[in-house]
């Protein structure tokens, strides 16, 4: 049987106001939870008790893995802008006549006010974890606030077992070291967090020198990861690539393209030293014995222009994916390979290197494939994985099969249309479409899909969805199309 050492936040105003490096920040980050720890534990007459066993405690915790968080569900609130008195300077005391705006943007607390942070000790018979968890616990009593100031909460700490966390309420999130670009991040702590902090604060107490004002530090010493809900697919890691000016291929030849980026990647794979699970003729190549199950391997994606009125279906941008929930260190092997390097046919034709994303518009056009969204239209078409005798009925069965077999959640699916014609203009009928000879005899479908819940790109779906084809893009239109 596991255990857990397992802190609790109550808050007792259900609003939180904690934000991230770019945007308001829900469930808190497991960094803020320990600067609220040291912050009770060095407030007042608890900072007298401070001693060396404590502090090994709070270095104890930040050698572990990031915790699990099982929180209430929460909305974020529309923001608002007060005014408040510009701290600085602290030469003058003249804070009314500096007001500063700032914008207040709050989570609202739904259905409960406690958040639980659950960190697993691997070994329940190491007296020293016991000995850290057990101190923690102690020091989770002197909470006071978490987020910002006016986010005031009681604390606890208690040491579970796997049946009583399975009690506990709220929505599990849990860690994902995934690389995605733009992808919000939440800050865990290191070892060295407790001297970085301790280095902060000092830096406060120091920053009136006489006349001379020194600005504060800020904290350094953390990491990010990505917080998901369980009920939620973990991201896809991924990396881009622009054509050149003056260079693009039609849509028709999604396939083509795509080969010729696997055919790339193959090459580089065989040069280099870099480790895929299962060798890179299974990862990069998708060479595989029969299998019951797909091992993990790359997916190949050309990016169609679609999404706005002058659109013309042209591929002038390039994905290679890792499968959902990946760690990134794939994908980011290819974005530093193969960046620069040069496209070429089955002929040997070159068709110029591939370069980073230079086009205005072109962050634009790939978020619209790799952002969570619930509405989703295959902009080539899906390959089922068997016969469907021509039927609607068959054809959909299918179709859920292929979700399966992309690992994605069938129960997701709210409403779903397939049809022969395209759903995005610019998009092919679906049999105009250049097809791999193993692939040709099988039906082809446009489809469009609406979810439960977001679901982020890239996204694709079928026989041919490593090869180009299959591939969806989101859409905002929240009634299916008529078919």
């Amino acid at each position: 049987m596991s255990l857990h050492l397992c802190i609790s936040v109550t808050f007792l105003d259900p609003l939180f106001h904690g934000k991230g490096d770019d945007e308001p920040e829900w469930p808190p980050s497991p960094m803020r939870l320990l600067q609220a720890l040291l912050a009770g534990a060095r407030t007042g007459c608890h900072g007298n008790d401070w001693s060396d066993t404590r502090a090994n405690a709070f270095r104890w915790l930040g050698e572990r893995k990031p915790p699990l968080i099982i929180a209430p569900a929460a909305l974020r609130s529309s923001h608002h802008t007060v005014f408040v008195p510009n701290n600085e300077s602290d030469k003058k005391f003249d804070r009314q006549d500096r007001l500063t705006s700032k914008v207040v943007w709050p989570h609202f607390l739904r259905d409960g006010a406690s958040v639980h942070f659950l960190w697993a000790l691997e070994n329940a018979n190491d007296s020293e974890d016991q000995r850290w968890a057990e101190a923690l616990c102690q020091e989770a009593r002197h909470l006071f606030s978490l987020g910002w100031g006016i986010d005031q909460v009681v604390g606890n700490g208690e040491i579970l077992t796997d049946t009583q966390v399975a009690a506990l309420p709220g929505e599990r999130w849990r860690a994902w070291s995934t690389y995605r670009p733009g992808m919000q991040t939440w800050r865990v702590p290191t070892r060295d967090s407790l001297e970085d902090l301790e280095r902060v604060h000092r830096s406060f107490l120091q920053r009136i020198d006489g006349r001379r004002y020194r600005p504060t530090t800020k904290p350094s010493r953390f990491d990010t990861v990505h917080y998901l809900s369980t009920t939620t697919v973990p991201p896809r890691p991924y990396a881009v690539f622009e054509l050149p000016p003056g260079i693009g291929f039609r849509q028709e030849s999604v396939a083509k393209v795509a080969a010729m980026l696997r055919s790339l990647a193959c090459r580089h794979a065989k040069r280099d030293t870099h480790e895929f699970p299962g060798g890179s003729e299974s990862y990069v190549a998708g060479h595989m014995d029969r299998q019951e199950r797909t091992p993990p391997r790359f997916s190949y994606f050309s990016i169609p222009t679609i999404g706005h009125k002058h659109a013309d279906g042209m591929i002038r941008r390039l994905l290679i994916a890792e499968p959902f929930g990946g760690d990134g260190v794939h994908a980011q092997w290819a974005q530093h390979q193969l960046r620069n390097a040069t496209l070429r046919d089955k002929a040997g034709n070159d068709h110029g290197p591939l370069l980073n994303l230079w086009r205005s518009e072109s962050k634009a056009i790939i978020r619209r494939y790799v952002d969570a969204a619930r509405i989703w239209c295959s902009v080539s078409p899906v390959i089922l994985p068997g016969f469907d005798d021509c039927k609607q009925a068959k054809a959909e069965r299918l179709f859920l099969t292929a979700v399966s077999q992309a690992d994605l959640p069938v129960e997701a699916i709210v409403e779903l249309a397939m049809r022969k014609a395209p759903f995005w203009p610019g998009s092919k009928h679906s049999h105009q479409y250049v097809v791999p000879s193993y692939l040709r005899h099988l039906p082809r479908w446009h489809v469009w899909l609406r979810l439960l819940e977001p679901l982020p790109g890239p996204l694709a779906i079928g026989a041919g969805r490593h090869a180009g084809l299959g591939v969806f893009a989101a859409s905002e239109h929240a009634v299916a199309p008529p078919l």
